[in-house]
């Protein structure tokens, strides 16, 4: 047993290998015909109504990505090789509701070897405007998905990690802290050119404080409701429209 393993294994990291029509390697995605041939694929199994509905909703499961990197730069000081050839993507392709896992070929983490704060910036580069940048580009500009969408798609699940599953009342008290360290510069901080081609950080229109029993509304709606879903998400700015109509 790996104590470190098992706590990302519960954020989607998987260290098994399966053969399945979803299951590809990360750096196929980087190409326009296989990205389209992938989300084909995808659109069929989650009974999409297009690709745009289905590139929002690769984007919504592959927001577990940064979740896995950002508890690791922060939890453990470490940062994740995710070199698009170092990743794929795994999927049982019977399972009805796609929750995808991230495999890495080599489980390399690179531990904190200077200032924090200067290795904190490069993380983030890192993971967005290497890594998760590009992939949005290359889904939006082949469906014309708005990128809008895409970003509060990785947002609602970085605000996820850190204002749930790191402010757990377990968790160690200096690890606690600099979560919300981390958060804050994630948020409020960082520059827009850490996230890709951007004057101004992509993450910050999506966050405002909510109280401890109330649920953070989205601004834009995931398409979720045109998949084999079929319903709206509990926090769709859709739903809340027709909830008032209703009244």
């Amino acid at each position: 047993m790996n104590p470190r393993l098992d706590k990302l294994r519960k954020l989607r990291l998987t260290t098994e290998k399966k053969k399945s029509r979803l299951s590809i390697e990360v750096n196929a995605l980087l190409d326009e015909q296989s990205l389209t041939n992938y989300l084909h694929i995808l659109s069929d199994h989650i009974e999409a109504s297009n690709n745009k509905v289905a590139a929002s909703l690769f984007v919504k499961r592959y927001a577990f990505l940064p979740v896995i990197y950002l508890y690791v730069m922060t939890v453990w000081n470490e940062k994740l090789d995710i070199t698009y050839s170092n990743l794929s993507i795994q999927t049982e392709d019977n399972e009805k509701q796609w929750l995808p896992k991230f495999y890495f070929h080599h489980l390399r983490m690179e531990s904190l070897e200077e200032d924090r704060e200067s290795w904190r910036i490069d993380c983030i580069k890192n993971l967005f405007k290497e890594h998760i940048s590009p992939v949005m580009e290359l889904l939006s500009h082949t469906t014309k998905v708005s990128k809008l969408i895409l970003w509060e798609n990785i947002a609602i699940y970085i605000f996820w990690l850190y204002e749930t599953v790191l402010s757990d009342d377990d968790i160690p008290v200096d690890i606690a802290l600099r979560a919300k360290e981390d958060f804050y510069f994630l948020i409020s901080e960082a520059t827009g050119n850490l996230f890709g081609d951007y004057d101004v950080n992509p993450l910050t229109r999506y966050y405002y404080e909510v109280s401890n029993d109330e649920v953070r509304k989205r601004g834009t709606c995931c398409y979720s409701y045109l998949t084999s879903n079929r319903e709206y998400c509990s926090t769709c700015p859709k739903s809340c429209k027709k909830r008032m109509a209703t009244k």
